[in-house]
């Protein structure tokens, strides 16, 4: 009997492998499961996907996967949106109360100096009243740096410089102080050098910590509204809606309550986001209009009412040779009384500020008689008719005005978009459901279309 030969035995081969599986021998050896792990895995995987994106239904599964990732990026993208326009608002907020306290320090360095030099025109001894309402000032300047130092490290460098130019200054007053306690003419000299540096050295120090910090907050007011990033949340519902109209075609189903309560979920996640986010940039826009502007406006016009006094002062200091202090006092009233007329409802600041120049020309009219002694009588006095009661009463009513707009802006912005972070969960959660309401939607038509 002839035996049939072993190679004609059929051998049953699992279907997808490999050459060297039939022949019981892989490309490595006996072991070879490396080889034919690489070989047959790639060939399944694309078989399993193509049977899963296979005609119409696998074309449902991948637009069920789109939507999806649709729904996720538009509660991801509106949720950032909202976040991003509340870490604004706190930014602005941190800028504005920043340049409130660098405003601060100017307005009390030149009131400072405002009270030394009209102090000095009496001669000896200073009141009891000005030497505290001048340490008073100089004590506000010394914690507002501490403060302000504290709140933005950026303007570390310069509010350090500030400090010590602020030290030179109490030194060269506390000198003229004491030749002026001794009759010596030389303290006129310490006190104009005081002036003089304050104004050149550490004016500019404290104006350009504030011009940083309103461009700062100014920045932040423009960049609270990210309302552009939801465009893309606009383009998802559109994906959402096209997905919903072309299953409808292809299953001849119009009505999908899984996919309309998707589309639905995302256009109320889409509205609420963009309310919230239009309120936030309103508000902050209001506030930069509004309380902060005027703020910043009541805070110029103390620094240049200050400064004006001071320099009434040191006209008369200078004993017929101020011209030139005077000339700058001019150029302070017209600040002021810009800045008046830019403030729009202060009739009753005008009102105070035109009482103390009138007083002023007063004095300008003695001092130019030569009636010294009777203008700075009239200068210094805190009388009904005197220029001292007269630029209180002004300085009084502006800082209070100033503080109440620093407060409102300051709270204001502090108290807006405080629920962004809530409604920012919400919509996440919300474009969660909306993904599973998506994928339910297509799965129910994939059932039925088999």
């Amino acid at each position: 009997m002839t035996s049939t030969p072993t190679t004609n035995i059929p051998v049953a081969v699992p279907a997808g492998s490999s050459s060297g599986a039939r022949t019981g021998v892989g490309a490595a050896g006996p072991g070879g499961a490396g080889p034919r792990t690489i070989a047959g895995s790639l060939p399944g995987a694309r078989s399993i996907a193509g049977r899963l994106l296979h005609g119409t239904p696998g074309r449902m599964r991948l637009f069920a996967l789109l939507g999806a990732v649709a729904a996720v990026l538009l509660g991801g993208v509106s949720a950032n949106a909202l976040l991003a326009s509340q870490a604004a608002v706190e930014r602005a907020a941190n800028n504005t109360a920043q340049v409130v306290r660098a405003q601060s320090i100017h307005v009390d360095l030149l009131r400072a100096d405002a009270v030394a030099t009209n102090a000095f025109l009496v001669g000896g001894l200073e009141s009891a009243e000005s030497r505290t309402s001048y340490d008073e000032a100089l004590g506000r300047v010394a914690s507002g740096l501490s403060e302000a130092a504290a709140a933005q490290p950026a303007d570390g460098n310069a509010l350090g410089e500030l400090a010590r130019r602020v030290q030179t200054y109490a030194a060269l007053v506390e000198q003229a102080r004491a030749n002026n306690r001794l009759g010596l003419p030389v303290g006129a000299q310490y006190l104009k050098q005081a002036s003089a540096g304050l104004r050149t050295d550490a004016i500019p120090i404290v104006e350009q910590v504030v011009s940083a910090n309103e461009q700062r907050s100014q920045d932040e007011f423009d960049r609270s509204n990210s309302s552009l990033q939801l465009l893309v949340g606009v383009v998802c519902v559109l994906g959402l809606i096209a997905l919903a109209v072309w299953l409808a075609r292809r299953t001849h189903r119009y009505l999908n309550p899984s996919l309309t309560g998707a589309v639905v979920v995302l256009l109320a996640a889409l509205v609420v986001a963009a309310t919230q986010i239009t309120g936030v940039a309103t508000a902050t826009r209001d506030v930069s209009r509004g309380d902060y502007q005027r703020a910043v406006t009541l805070a110029d016009i103390t620094t240049a009412a200050n400064d004006a006094r001071s320099n009434e002062s040191l006209t008369l200091i200078s004993r017929g040779s101020g011209a030139d202090n005077e000339k700058a006092w001019k150029a302070d009233r017209a600040r002021v009384d810009q800045r008046l007329s830019d403030l729009g409802r202060g009739s009753t600041l005008a009102d105070l500020w035109t009482r103390y120049a009138n007083v002023h020309a007063q004095v300008r009219r003695l001092d130019d008689n030569g009636s010294w002694d009777q203008a700075v009588t009239l200068s210094t006095s805190t009388g009904s008719d005197g220029a001292a009661r007269a630029y209180a009463a002004f300085d009084d009513r502006v800082a209070s005005d100033r503080d109440t707009a620093r407060k409102a802006a300051v709270g204001t912005l502090e108290g807006t978009a405080g629920s962004a972070g809530v409604w920012a969960a919400l919509v996440a959660l919300a474009s969660l459901v909306a993904a599973w309401l998506v994928v339910r939607g297509v799965g129910q038509r994939i059932e039925e279309y088999r």
